[in-house]
């Protein structure tokens, strides 16, 4: 679709725009674009600004942005359309994740713009809304004045608002029409692959008779049947139909008959040819059908397959809720210093206190209640909130140690450090007290995701010239690497928990932790047992001479050191 400045000044100067953003500098920089457009804009600085100022006016067109104060512009779009089921809405927002997506299509948004803005999509986008009222008011004049001439006009406007105008199959307005209708519907959500590649390096034009090839293709492909075929938007497809009962099996050989018929697909150029390939979601009789067909599509892709039928066990969006859930309550004990270290004692062989490994917990806000980083740390990391934690407890360990004297343990991921702020502030306490790296042991989390061995060397290194021992944590987890073990000689390895805790049952276990035991003492490495949970397992490892301990049997993690 080629933007048409002067037709699309000539539509919008006679239409009423009204504009919600809460942004002051970004709401100054588009009014001077929206300016070259349209006469008649009226101002909204939030959501519920933008609801009351709706109810209190008459417009043709909403551009809002999401994210807003007082109520977003889902909340505010909700409310507008219990008054206004037709207004034609422009959504510009940072968000490009599916639920956002998701959520304007049920509203009945007409585009999707993301920030930062990239010009000439925007200008495409206002072009084609304000195209679309120009041809309902169209309709609207002619109903009331040429009424013969209503009739002939309105079947090509409707051809334009049913019907895709680059391909010619169904539009995407078709659909959300046609599925209401549907008593038990059956769809397929298709994507073609990688379609943005095409554009970057055949342009655009061969991109658009890739799309209109694309498009016959299906209709070929459904000429015998009773689906119909629809484009959702770009590269995205849909195959539908109301079927009598659900048969599954139906659909996967369908799609596979698709699939074989699309591997001879090509698109033949001057000196070139375009094949494609797609990702298809099924969803069958759903109440949120189309959401349940993209997160079946997503799916798919993410696990490098072909097509995938939605069902509750793939549907991750409680899991996000969760997160979502989580990832607030970590700020929120942030913020309230509700973050904070419990310390466990590690004896020796005759259970005297030797030293306390420092461990993050988070205070529950209403009932006081200490939580494991289990249920919180994986978001922590995914939401890059985790840095904030870490820093937290390791210093408030610094801080502990300079006051108490005792000898404490501090967890370091691969992640800690890599962060070289965060380690040259932990130099620079020590370079300010001295002495107190002989009361630390710094524990380094045996993982596959230490990607650069030489950087925990250069970690390593550094803080042994201030005294401070070393430990591998999680020894025997799955990626024990006995050369790397030989290259950076720490003083402790700390053997795994889930090794420890079955060695009474488990022969294969005990006989792992004995060759550890016995390969780290010829090193002169010593040897820390963590999750001793009875006498059985503390005599056994005794007997195998393991030189320290930790585990519920001895002490639990408390606040304060014992």
């Amino acid at each position: 679709m080629k933007i048409d400045i002067k037709k699309l000044k000539k539509i919008s100067e006679n239409l009423k725009l009204l504009y919600i953003e809460d942004d002051e500098v970004a709401r100054a920089t588009m009014l001077e674009m929206l300016g070259r457009f349209f006469k008649d804009i009226t101002i909204a600085v939030d959501g519920r600004d933008g609801l009351e100022t709706f109810k209190n006016g008459s417009f043709d067109l909403i551009l809002t942005d999401i994210n807003m104060p007082h109520m977003t512009g889902i909340e505010m779009l909700s409310e507008i359309r219990k008054f206004d089921t037709n207004i034609p809405v422009l959504v510009i927002s940072a968000h490009n994740e599916s639920d956002f997506f998701l959520k304007t299509l049920k509203l009945g948004v007409d585009d999707y713009i993301l920030k930062p803005l990239e010009h000439n999509q925007f200008i495409l986008a206002i072009q084609k809304v304000v195209e679309k009222i120009d041809l309902k008011k169209q309709v609207i004049r002619y109903q009331n004045h040429l009424e013969e001439e209503v009739q002939n006009r309105t079947l090509e406007l409707q051809k334009k608002l049913y019907y895709d105008d680059l391909t010619s199959v169904l539009s995407r307005y078709s659909f959300f029409e046609d599925i209401k209708s549907m008593d038990m519907p059956v769809i397929f959500f298709i994507d073609i692959d990688k379609f943005k590649v095409i554009n970057e390096i055949y342009g655009t034009s061969t991109g658009s008779l890739v799309l209109k090839k694309f498009a016959k293709f299906l209709l070929d492909f459904v000429e015998s049947t009773s689906y119909k075929v629809y484009r959702l938007s770009a590269d995205e497809f849909i195959l539908a139909d109301n079927v009598e009962y659900i048969e599954h099996d139906l659909y996967e050989k369908f799609v596979e008959n698709l699939l074989e018929k699309l591997s001879c697909f090509q698109v033949i150029l001057d000196d070139d040819f375009i094949t494609i390939d797609v990702t298809i979601g099924i969803s069958v009789d759903q109440k949120d059908l189309l959401e349940c067909a993209k997160i079946a599509l997503e799916f798919a892709k993410e696990n490098k397959k072909a097509f995938m039928t939605y069902s509750i066990e793939i549907d991750s969006r409680q899991e996000k809720k969760d997160a979502l859930i989580w990832k607030n309550k970590i700020k929120s004990a942030i913020e309230d210093k509700r973050i904070v270290p419990v310390y466990q004692a590690i004896v020796d062989q005759t259970g005297e206190i030797v030293k306390y490994e420092t461990l993050m917990r988070l205070r529950d806000k209403d009932t006081q209640k200490l939580i494991s980083p289990f249920f919180f740390l994986d978001i922590a990391i995914k939401t890059r909130l985790y840095d904030t934690l870490s820093s937290t407890i390791i210093f408030n360990a610094l801080e502990l140690i300079a006051s108490s004297g005792a000898t404490l343990s501090i967890n370091f991921t691969f992640s800690d450090i890599k962060n070289r702020v965060f380690i040259d502030n932990i130099a620079q306490y020590l370079d300010d007290r001295k002495n107190l790296g002989k009361q630390l042991v710094f524990e380094i989390k045996e993982s596959e995701s230490i990607e650069n061995y030489g950087l925990v060397k250069e970690f390593i290194y550094r803080f042994r010239s201030y005294g401070v021992k070393f430990a591998i944590d999680d020894f025997g987890s799955g990626f024990s690497n006995f050369e790397y073990i030989l290259d950076i000689q720490p003083d402790y390895l700390k053997i795994d928990g889930s090794l420890v805790k079955k060695i009474d049952t488990d022969e294969s276990a005990y006989i792992l932790v004995k060759a550890i035991v016995e390969f780290s003492h010829k090193l002169g490495i010593k040897i820390i047992a963590e999750f001793v949970h009875n006498e059985t397992v503390f005599n056994m490892l005794k007997d195998l001479d393991v030189d320290e301990y930790q585990g519920f049997y001895f002490y639990e993690p408390l606040e304060e050191l014992s």
